[in-house]
């Protein structure tokens, strides 16, 4: 059967309702979860990072490991050639090997000072290791920290929670769900969450703007949906205005 355009303003109030009791518990978090997800970004960030810094380390000691196999090549082929500078026939051949071998001797001296360089990177990079390592340490410790007091926030409302969200559940399928979608799409768009309205004092509770007597009456007859012209809010009702003359009896 067909619901009246009243039901489904009455069922969308009601829904709306419960969404503001699950707003206002989620709320009551505040910046927890916020706090958690920026701290397990930077924890993923310098894990990251350290792990970029170990790779570098483990290239630098590769980089010395071949520079001293040269070297020991190197060293190699100079004593071929002070073997062989001893068997020479003349001085045109001793000055020839001798040269040899004092590229050699250079060779290995320029790889000892790389070597050296190196070292010094390591240590350096030894350094930005510990540090990260340390940052790492308190920034785990820290989010573990928020996590608990995240999961005791969660822990003392889940029981309403999950009641409200039940609620929710069931009151989704007595609507229409293409109003239903409708009402998450305009949710979604404000920043108060809030999809349904009523006209209050001649305006839509929802952006102030006035709405007119001839739009008011539509809204009271409830004969069709109609949405804000401003902010495209859906508006179920109009408020009873209050009347002055009627408080100055009762006082």
């Amino acid at each position: 059967m067909e619901k009246s355009t009243a039901n489904k303003l009455d069922l969308l109030l009601e829904l709306q309702a419960i969404d503001k009791l699950i707003d206002e518990t989620i709320k009551m978090r505040g910046d927890l979860p916020k706090e958690v997800t920026e701290l397990q970004d930077e924890l993923e960030s310098l894990q990251v990072r350290l792990q970029n810094e170990q790779d570098l380390l483990h290239g630098l000691e590769d980089t010395i490991k071949g520079w001293r196999i040269k070297i020991k090549e190197t060293e190699m082929l100079a004593k071929r050639y002070e073997e062989q500078q001893m068997n020479v026939r003349n001085n045109r051949e001793y000055d020839a090997i001798t040269k040899e071998i004092e590229l050699h001797k250079l060779d290995i001296q320029i790889a000892e000072k790389k070597i050296k360089a190196y070292y010094e990177e390591i240590e350096n990079k030894k350094s930005t290791i510990e540090d990260l390592g340390k940052v790492l340490a308190r920034k785990a410790y820290r989010l573990t920290d928020k996590q608990k007091e995240l999961e005791s926030v969660i822990a003392d409302s889940q029981s309403n929670e999950k009641s409200f969200h039940k609620k929710r559940e069931k009151l989704e399928k007595t609507i229409d769900k293409n109003l239903l979608q409708t009402y998450e799409k305009i949710r979604k768009n404000m920043r108060n969450n809030l999809a349904v309205v009523l006209v209050k004092e001649g305006a839509c509770s929802g952006c102030f703007t006035l709405v007119y007597p001839q739009m008011q009456a539509e809204i009271r007859e409830k004969k069709q949906l109609i949405n804000c012209e401003h902010c495209g809010r859906i508006i179920a009702a109009v408020a009873d205005p209050i009347i002055l003359e009627e408080i100055n009896e009762e006082i």
